[in-house]
């Protein structure tokens, strides 16, 4: 028993309840049948199941990230608690409340050895809060709970027991002290141009405001949800201030910008990180309404990303791949684009017209892992979904369609992007003196295929090398593997210009 005289299970999840958490993906185990006991006993909660941590706890990161609300992850104890670690890293650097509830040994058997018992508490560091009391529904979560061995005894007492009602979640304001450092950044600035990341829902609508009075270039990527409403006018490679708004971007402006210590930067993000390791400016939840926009000078010129003609010259290409797909998946569909390539290709490449598109993507650490159980997560409400990830992205989560069938019917759309590999290392000008047996190991070249994994999941299957493929497509899960022509791909990013 706890301080208060209850089972730690039932305190764990009436700490849950309280702070509003109605949703719960569940790894089981002999060790958190009491955590599982106390949820399944409470009505009207969400609950999934599965079989795999990494998976499940990415999933709940989807969910997360959808409803804006802290969703929770409950394991069993042991190495079970190590495989949430990836999700964890992407939460802490996504600002995402993901929650872990993670059962564990008596504190007794601490630094013992004993069977399945790690050193549980505090496993995640710096990634995750373990204070409860410290929490402020900005980063992840960890409760880690100690218990006995359960008898038939308690769980009957725990799924007997009446739970206490919902909270609310609590919802930050905007700072004040954030809000006047960002406006002196802006009284500052002769010359400004901004880059656009990640945005959470509640920021677009206010930030697009605030841009349009601000009157300065913009660079807006498809994950800020507003890369239609600024289509990339002026010139990006030669920025005097830079101001950054919203998750880590994934272009080279960005990338750049980190050896360019001439160039002041201000980062408003919702982690309180700078995202480059040079002195720059941060602020995390300023004021968008009352931001005074001083009216910059109109740098707004030729459109710098003229790529049309490219496409339509290799149309075979990826970003040509990308450009159709952009163009034909239905208005108002949830998008999400896996790393590293098809996120950075669909801000190069996808259609400037407004369809609706919502887009989402894992850019906390940028890692492929968990990629699919993530846009199932995000899927789940959604009538039509499409998800556009690399080939070895897929396979690093090929347990992901387990959830499927606990979702209800819609059309969700995998689009494997099969290269044959990790081709974006070709194109690093670090690489360029290996070898073919050397880029082998780096590209993890393959002749994988992708049907045998469709069928595993009773999804749909259409393999896909032209455009009348994507025509027709059957309702339902549906997993579309897409072949590029590996050389107008090549040809393509030459005649880009990108390394």
């Amino acid at each position: 028993m706890d301080e208060s005289g209850l089972n730690p299970a039932i305190s764990a999840i009436e700490f849950c309840l309280s702070h509003g958490i109605k949703e719960y993906v569940i790894c089981s185990g002999a060790r958190n049948s009491a955590l599982i006991a106390a949820i399944t006993s409470v009505p009207d909660l969400i609950v999934y199941r599965h079989p795999e941590e990494r998976s499940a706890s990415y999933f709940a990161l989807g969910r997360s990230i959808k409803k804006h609300v802290p969703v929770a992850i409950v394991t069993t104890s042991g190495t079970a608690v190590a495989e949430l670690l990836p999700s964890v890293v992407e939460a802490y650097y996504q600002a995402v409340p993901l929650v872990m509830i993670t059962a564990d040994r008596p504190v007794r058997f601490r630094g013992k050895g004993a069977p399945q018992a790690i050193e549980q508490h505090n496993i995640f560091g710096d990634y995750a809060e373990t204070r409860i009391e410290q929490w402020e529904k900005d980063r992840p979560l960890h409760m880690n709970v100690p218990l006995e061995e359960p008898t038939s005894k308690e769980i009957e007492n725990i799924q007997c027991r009446k739970q206490t009602g919902m909270g609310s979640p609590a919802v930050k304001g905007a700072s004040d002290s954030d809000t006047q450092l960002l406006q002196g950044f802006l009284d500052e600035s002769i010359s400004l141009t901004v880059i656009v990341g990640c945005l959470p829902l509640a920021w677009q609508e206010p930030v697009k405001a605030f841009l349009l009075r601000l009157k300065a270039p913009v660079l807006a990527e498809a994950t800020s949800g507003l890369r239609e409403a600024f289509p990339p006018m002026g010139n990006f490679d030669e920025p005097q201030r830079l101001l950054r708004i919203g998750g880590v971007p994934s272009s080279r402006l960005w990338r750049n910008i980190e050896a360019r210590e001439d160039v002041p930067v201000c980062s408003v993000a919702p982690n309180g990180l700078p995202g480059i390791s040079r002195p720059s400016l941060v602020v995390r939840r300023p004021d968008w309404e009352v931001l005074q926009a001083r009216e910059l000078p109109d740098e707004a010129g030729k459109n710098i990303i003229q790529i049309g003609y490219l496409l339509d010259k290799h149309p075979l290409s990826e970003c040509s791949w990308v450009r159709r797909l952009s163009e034909c998946i239905p208005v108002g569909s949830l998008v999400f684009l896996g790393n590293s390539q098809p996120v950075r290709q669909w801000n190069i490449a996808a259609t400037h017209e407004d369809r609706g598109l919502r887009c989402f993507a894992c850019r906390g650490a940028n890692g492929i892992d968990g990629n699919v159980s993530t846009f199932l997560g995000l899927s789940a409400e959604e009538n039509e979904s499409w998800a556009l990830v690399g080939d070895l992205t897929a396979i690093y989560d090929l347990a992901a369609p387990w959830i499927i069938s606990q979702l209800p019917d819609a059309n969700r759309r995998i689009v494997v992007i099969n290269n044959g590999g990790g081709r974006i290392f070709h194109r690093l000008p670090a690489l360029r003196e290996f070898n073919d047996d050397q880029m082998q190991i780096v590209e993890n070249s393959h002749t994988i295929g992708f049907k045998g994994w469709a069928e595993m999941w009773n999804m749909s299957y259409r393999k896909v090398s032209n455009l009348a493929d994507l025509e027709n497509l059957p309702d339902g899960a549906l997993l579309v593997e897409l072949i590029p022509d590996k050389e107008q791909t090549d040809r393509f990013w030459q005649e880009f210009g990108e390394s």
